[in-house]
């Protein structure tokens, strides 16, 4: 509309006179503080535009064009060229959810997975420490200097040395339950998956799952007893089509036929791809779109129909999905397409 971020700020006040709302700059000393505070505790600001910036929360619709990191800088960019998966859950977690959370996370990390979560008690909590060895990294409400709870003063510490910390609030910013949500939104939009371990009815898990499932991720639920109130959110998403979590291996075998593959897989999938002719391509397309209707099926289903590789099924999914013509839910389900162009 204006051209440019100057002119866009030069507009403010008349903006602000003409709709009554007072738009105001911040001054530059009250950067120049903000930018000193940071530097004192080792963090820094990452724009949008940054190598920092998480991937995947580029492509989200609202994504943050400013964050505050602290961490290690090369550990975080490597982070970056591998599979990322969110896990969250209740904060009075049961025994066992923050024990099956912590065996999850560990084993996921141990097959290069990153784990993402909110730095909250129990489940996060239990998140973190599973996967502090092998990747995490911890998405704050507050300000970048704000621990809560106080509790994981130690974890955050081992987080920013181990991995990476990451916020969209200013310096000193205090951690307030209407700030919970957008931090969801980050924890969901960074991902290429969540999983929810323990969930009430009402719960902040259940808000990330939402914005997960706009923003076209995997929804990952462990199962819990029905008479349990923290169980009743999850097996909410597990009949909304939510992939059933009961092993490590039921989050791995998605990432398998995923589209967000590791650098060192990627030498492999173009030597592959290459050797798959167009017109083969073209044929394994249409037998897709004549098996397919109204009804999701499983890839797994569709492959064993077609009697094709794997391989070669999926990258044909992949171009009808592109192009409109199917739809992926949740379960690596797929379907004729839900809006197709018209």
């Amino acid at each position: 509309m204006y051209g440019s971020g100057v002119a866009a700020l030069q507009a403010l006040p008349v903006l602000s006179k003409s709709s009554g709302k007072a738009f105001v700059i911040c001054d530059d000393d009250k950067i120049d503080r903000e930018q000193e505070a940071l530097e004192s505790i080792g963090a820094e600001l990452v724009f949008l535009e940054d190598e920092l910036y998480p991937p995947l929360l580029r492509t989200v619709p609202d994504p943050p064009p400013l964050l505050t990191f602290l961490g290690q800088r090369e550990t975080m960019l490597s982070f970056h060229k591998r599979n990322v998966l969110s896990v969250v859950g209740s904060r009075n977690a049961s025994l066992h959810g923050r024990k099956f959370c912590s065996f999850l996370c560990e084993e996921l990390g141990n097959n290069g997975v990153v784990i993402v979560s909110g730095l909250a008690r129990g489940i996060d909590t239990s998140a973190h420490l599973g996967s502090l060895k092998t990747g995490t990294m911890a998405i704050l409400a507050g300000g970048i200097n704000v621990i809560y709870p106080q509790e994981n003063e130690k974890l955050y510490g081992e987080i920013a040395e181990a991995g990476g910390i990451f916020t969209e609030m200013p310096f000193n910013t205090a951690t307030q339950p209407q700030l919970f949500p957008r931090r969801n939104r980050i924890i969901a939009g960074i991902s290429y998956g969540t999983v929810v371990i323990e969930a009430a009815e009402q719960s902040g898990s259940l808000i990330t799952a939402r914005m997960a499932t706009e923003y076209g991720r995997e929804i990952f639920a462990v199962p819990g007893f029905p008479l349990d109130p923290r169980s009743i959110g999850c097996n909410l998403l597990l009949k909304d089509g939510a992939t059933l979590v009961t092993c490590p291996q039921d989050i791995l075998y998605s990432f398998e036929h995923q589209r967000i593959i590791p650098e060192s897989l990627q030498e492999e999938r173009a030597t592959f791809t290459a050797k798959i002719v167009p017109q083969d391509l073209e044929k394994i397309r249409k037998k897709i779109l004549e098996s397919l209707g109204c009804t999701p099926i499983t890839i797994d289903e569709l492959i064993s129909s077609l009697k094709v590789s794997p391989q070669e099924v999926l990258t044909a999914i992949i171009e009808l999905e592109l192009a409109n013509k199917i739809s992926r839910l949740h379960g690596q389900r797929v379907c004729l397409s839900l809006n197709p162009e018209t």
